[in-house]
């Protein structure tokens, strides 16, 4: 009884070992985040003492805040350009793929109006057609691959003196 009361008591002090962990770790996040706003505020603040002490015009720190102002306000309204022409192909790509589902639909329902026999021919032509696909994609590929070939080859015949002087 003594043990399992020792052991009952150890599981108790680590979860509120746990508990503690979990509200310091909190606690923590939070302060680093307190950490790295003030640390970029003193590098403001040592940005204007450094202007200060080697006398630079207010008026050259406005004119560079100005410009750096513009420069953003430009890539803000470019953005929002992008996005705006991303959001427009977005949505013309979503009718055109609505518009490819009815298209699909209708020959499925066309396709189920057709006789068994008909049914049948139109399998057998989209099985051909899809072998001799396969077939064209193959010979493409050969024949890329040969073009390869004589392109390496004829490289190499402008590069051998011999045989351009043969």
């Amino acid at each position: 009884m003594n043990e399992i009361n020792k052991m009952k008591s150890e599981v108790e002090e680590i979860n509120k070992d746990n508990s503690t962990y979990m509200t310091l770790e909190r606690k923590y996040e939070t302060l680093i985040k307190d950490v790295r706003r003030y640390e970029g505020e003193l590098a403001d603040y040592n940005l204007a003492l450094d202007k200060y002490r080697s006398d630079t015009k207010p008026e050259d720190i406005e004119a560079l805040f100005m410009h750096i102002k513009n420069q953003n306000d430009k890539q803000r309204a470019h953005l929002d350009k992008v996005f705006a022409e991303k959001r427009d192909m977005e949505n013309e790509i979503s009718n055109v793929e609505n518009q490819i589902q009815e298209i699909n639909l209708a020959n499925e329902s066309r396709l189920n109006d057709l006789d068994p026999e008909q049914r049948n021919e139109y399998e057998k032509l989209k099985e051909e057609n899809q072998a001799l696909q396969g077939e064209i994609n193959r010979s493409r590929t050969d024949l890329e691959e040969v073009n390869s070939r004589l392109i390496q080859s004829e490289s190499r015949l402008k590069q051998d003196t011999l045989k351009q002087r043969a």
